[in-house]
């Protein structure tokens, strides 16, 4: 297909195909709970709260001093003589800051809260990986599908991962996959992902189909489309309006369905021609490109990458500005995906630890800052 072998997608060149590379330890998913936070359970300085859920933060005049939450059915606060760091994601920290009274005027005061700052972006710029699933029957019993299907193919996945940290339980469900050009004229760096699954389902997590089984998915990287998170009423407790307008831009609607052509070339290629059996989905009365857009809409899911709704820059409508604290307020930052102007050309994981990190260096250079003025 004229993609090159890359063994390495966070090296000096994205382009390629090959293995993803996992967060794993001895067989485990090592997830930022495990590396960060497990280590640090023992300080005397931190305290973690679980079966809790933030309602809001508590301001006195224009400072964030503490968090509002509710757990067992009690609200209580957390407060604080530093700092409030909201890290609820791209979802969830918007919420929090419309619940505060933090977002756009006519959506609070059509709930009925007290304003703190009109911030018209809040909630708006979300973005998003939409992932378009296409599912193939293979003609060989080689599939994860046939392991899962059988009790003595479980009990020997069991047992790899028991005796030797090994096999499917010891990796992620898309272990290959590749960053290329659906639109070769139209974008200098890859526009597309493929993720490689060597299993099949109705959706993702699902319980497996009967058949041998995997799926080729594409997502678009830069989507241009943009959606809003916004609160459905004054309760904390009531989940957002989520409103992702996937394949709203004509360029994504242009790259998706040119994605779903390149993984339909790649199906059809001669290596992968022994392994076919038939393509599940689309299927083969899905031809023309408006059918293959329609089945995207239809059949298009998130792949869990929102970013963008507190929106960091230096210009006046930004959220955030570039050392992450809310603008229009003090003491109070937003540390997740949701500060990031533009989604990132891959999966979001690793941007947000490395966003983290440096926001754990600028709050202790901030705090140094003030201890020596007091000083």
């Amino acid at each position: 297909m004229g993609v090159p072998r890359n063994e390495d997608f966070n090296g000096t060149d994205q382009s390629g195909a090959g293995y993803y590379q996992l967060n794993t330890s001895k067989g485990w998913r090592c997830s930022t709970a495990s590396a960060f936070l497990k280590p640090a359970r023992g300080r005397s300085n931190l305290r973690i709260e679980t079966g809790a859920v933030a309602t809001g933060i508590v301001f006195e005049g224009r400072r964030a001093v503490a968090v509002r939450y509710q757990q067992a059915g009690v609200l209580k606060e957390a407060r604080c003589t530093g700092e409030v760091l909201l890290a609820a994601g791209a979802i969830q920290s918007p919420q929090l800051l419309q619940l505060s009274g933090i977002g756009p005027r006519a959506l609070l005061e059509r709930h009925g809260f007290a304003l703190h700052v009109d911030a018209p972006e809040v909630g708006e710029n979300l973005q998003d990986h939409l992932q378009i699933r296409l599912g193939y029957e293979c003609t060989q019993h080689i599939t994860t599908n046939d392991q899962l299907n059988s009790w003595l193919g479980r009990i020997r996945i069991g047992l790899q991962w028991l005796l030797f940290r090994q096999g499917p339980l010891a990796v992620g469900i898309n272990q290959g996959g590749a960053f290329m050009h659906a639109l070769p004229y139209e974008a200098q760096t890859p526009d597309i992902q493929f993720h490689v699954a060597t299993l099949s389902a109705d959706m993702a997590g699902g319980k497996v189909h009967p058949y041998s089984g995997f799926t080729l998915s594409v997502c678009q990287l830069r989507p241009r489309s943009r959606g809003h998170i916004r609160i459905r009423s004054s309760d904390p407790l009531e989940p957002p309006e989520i409103q992702p307008n996937y394949l709203a831009a004509a360029q994504d609607r242009h790259t998706i369905v040119a994605g779903v052509k390149a993984a339909r070339a790649i199906a059809a290629s001669a290596p992968m021609r022994p392994y076919v059996r038939r393509e599940v989905e689309p299927g083969p009365t899905v031809t023309d490109d408006t059918d293959l857009l329609e089945f995207c809409r239809n059949h298009g899911a998130t792949i869990f990458h929102p970013v963008g709704t507190c929106r960091m820059g230096s210009d006046p409508g930004a959220v955030v500005d570039i050392r992450l604290r809310v603008n229009g307020v003090s003491g109070l930052r937003v540390v997740d995906c949701s500060v990031m102007p533009t989604l990132v050309s891959g999966n979001t994981h690793a941007a947000a630890v490395m966003l983290a990190e440096k926001a754990a260096d600028m709050i202790r250079d901030d705090a140094k800052a003030r201890f020596s003025q007091v000083s």
